[in-house]
Order: structure tokens, then C-alpha cells, then sequence
């Protein structure tokens, strides 16, 4: 089935999904991934505390958390929106 890295938190809860809305978020770990060196998080659960940031709509503390040891403006804010908007966490 794929990467626990890449799996939307639907499937991680095992409940009904749209495919479509699965596939942006995988793009958007890759996205993500491809641009900064680094994953996200390690699993789309709230046990990983970089996706408890995001699935507790505390994504100042999620990109803070991820610009460490970056230069100041690695992540532009249309950045940053567009992969906080892809990662939104909806599981119902």
C-alpha cells in the first residue's frame, strides 16, 4: 500500500477517503521533501509530534520547527501556504 510517510491520516484511521484528496496530500510530502531535503514527519499520526503541530492547526510552531537551521526565508510564505493547505488534516 506505500509509505506510512505518504498515507493521509484517513487511511491511517482506516476510515473513507476520497482518492483525490489522498494523492494531493502524498504530492505534498513529496512536494515538500523534494524542496527542503527532509520529510514533513515520519507518519501522519498524532504520536509524531511535526503532524500533532499541523493536525492541532499550529502550523507557526510547524514551520518554526522546520526552519531551524535554515536561512531566514527558506520557506516563503506561498510556500508554506500552499503546503499547509495540502497537508490540511480532515479526517472526517
Amino acid at each position: 500500500m506505500g509509505s506510512n510517510q505518504y498515507m493521509a491520516p484517513e487511511i491511517q484511521l482506516g476510515v473513507q477517503y476520497q482518492p483525490q484528496t489522498v494523492d494531493v496530500y502524498a504530492f505534498a510530502v513529496i512536494l515538500f521533501m523534494l524542496y527542503s531535503g527532509r520529510a514533513p514527519f515520519v507518519e501522519a499520526t498524532l504520536n509524531d509530534p511535526h503532524f500533532k503541530l499541523l493536525a492541532g492547526h499550529d502550523v507557526e510552531k510547524f514551520w518554526r520547527a522546520h526552519s531551524v537551521d535554515r536561512e531566514n526565508g527558506f520557506f516563503s510564505e506561498d510556500f508554506k501556504n500552499l503546503i499547509t493547505q495540502m497537508l490540511s488534516y480532515q479526517p472526517f
